[in-house]
Order: structure tokens, then sequence, then C-alpha cells
């Protein structure tokens, strides 16, 4: 819509308005009729209204009381006044046209601010959506991307636990694999330890065994000789020798 339209429009509106704003409520004072019939009452109540003694009186009523009979009378008279019917139709016609017109006025106001304002008003508007879609556009990117980052956590964690799963296998098998090696060379330890054990203590004897066996021979031969020196018959070195070789095929 134009400018020109507009105004118009807005124009017509308020003639309109006015119109019957007046119709309904004609002025915002008191009627010719009224004031044909109850005039000079009027301006005679204005005049005691303004007077000093009784805005005084309507300031602090108990500390400014009517000083004399005059003020007394005209205390009356303002309360006869302001008590007729007629006097308070006047004032709510009159108040009520005052609201109506400050109603008409304000919206007419109000219409031509707004179509006024109405495209640098619509560019803040359009400007305020842009910037809370960018930043809804914004939050939801974020939200992606911590979602994307979350998982992407939670890929490389299931894979570290399954590296460190391999790890511990790997690990266990090696200390499997040790610890059966540690046994293997323990084991062959201990049967080398025993077969020497054993082969010590087979010399041990069979060195035992010569040394008998050689002081026996030894003492055989010295036997022999003193029997020898001392038996001279062949007969007897015969039995001798015989018994030598027995001996020494037993010691064998």
């Amino acid at each position: 819509m134009s400018t020109k339209k507009f105004l118009y429009i807005m124009l017509a509106i308020y003639v309109a308005g006015a119109v019957i704003g007046v119709a309904l409520f004609r002025s915002p004072g008191l009627s010719r009729a009224y004031l044909k019939e109850f005039g000079k009452e009027h301006k005679e109540f204005l005049k005691i209204k303004k007077s000093d003694w009784y805005k005084a009186y309507e300031e602090r009523p108990a500390l400014h009381p009517p000083a004399n009979e005059h003020q007394r009378e005209q205390l009356e008279f303002v309360e006869h006044y302001e008590a007729n019917p007629r006097f308070h139709a006047e004032e709510t016609r009159a108040f009520r046209y005052t609201i109506y017109f400050r109603f008409l006025n304000s919206a007419v106001f109000i219409a031509l601010m707004a179509f006024a304002l109405r495209k640098p008003l619509g560019d803040y508007l359009d400007g305020k959506i842009a910037e809370i879609r960018s930043e809804l556009d914004d939050a939801a990117k974020a939200r992606e991307e911590a979602a994307r980052l979350k998982e992407q956590a939670r890929g490389k964690i299931e894979k570290w636990e399954a590296v460190e799963a391999a790890i511990r296998k790997e690990a266990d098998q090696a200390l499997e694999k040790d610890l059966a090696k540690i046994n293997q060379e323990f084991e062959q330890s201990k049967a080398q330890f025993e077969k020497e054990l054993a082969d010590r203590r087979l010399a041990e004897q069979y060195r035992a065994e010569r040394a008998i066996k050689t002081e026996l021979v030894e003492e055989a031969i010295a036997a022999v000789e003193n029997r020898y020196r001392t038996e001279a018959t062949l007969e007897r070195l015969t039995q001798n020798v015989d018994a030598f070789t027995k001996l020494m095929e037993r010691l064998s």
C-alpha cells in the first residue's frame, strides 16, 4: 500500500470517528442547554472553586475550614450544585468525550507510527528472525558436531578396548610361554643336577670300591709273599697262587 493511499484511509477513519464522537458526546464542555438553564449558577460555582480559601479547604479541610458565614454559604452552594443530577450527567458526558477522543487520537497515532516504521521495523524483525535462525542452525550444527565427536570418541574407546584386550592376551600368552620355558629349564636343570649327583655318588662308590679292592689286593700280596718266604714247598706255593687267583677273580 502506498503512503498517499494509507494517509487518505487514516484521514477518512479519523473524520468518521470524530463525527461519531461528536454525535455521541457533542462537546468536551457543558452543553448550551445546560448553560442556558444553569449558566449563572455554574459561573458562581467556578468562582468559588477558584478562590484561594476554597483551594486551601480542598487540600486540607481540617486545617482550613470556612472562616465566616459567607464562606460557609459558598461551601453549601458548591455541595448543592455538585449534587445536581444534571451537573453529574454533563460531567459524565464530557469525561466520555475526552476519553473517546484520546483513544481515537492514540489509535490513529499508533497506526501512523506503525506504517511509518513498517519498513525499518520489518527489516529489524527480519534481521532478528534471521539471527535467531542462524543461532538455531549453529546450535543444530553444534549438536551434530558433538554427536559426531561423541560417536568418534566411542569408536576410539571401543578400538582401544579391543587393542587393550589383544595386548593383555598377547602378554598372557607370552607370560605362559616364559613360565613354561622356565619350568622346562628348571626340570632340565633338576634332571641334570640329579644325574650329576648320581654320577658323583657312583664315582665315589667306585673309588671307594677300588680303594677297598686295592687294599685287599695289597694285603693278599703281602700275605702270599709272607707265606712264600716261610713255606718253601712247591705244593704250598701252588695253593697260594691258586688262592690269590681266586681272590683276584672275586675282587674283579
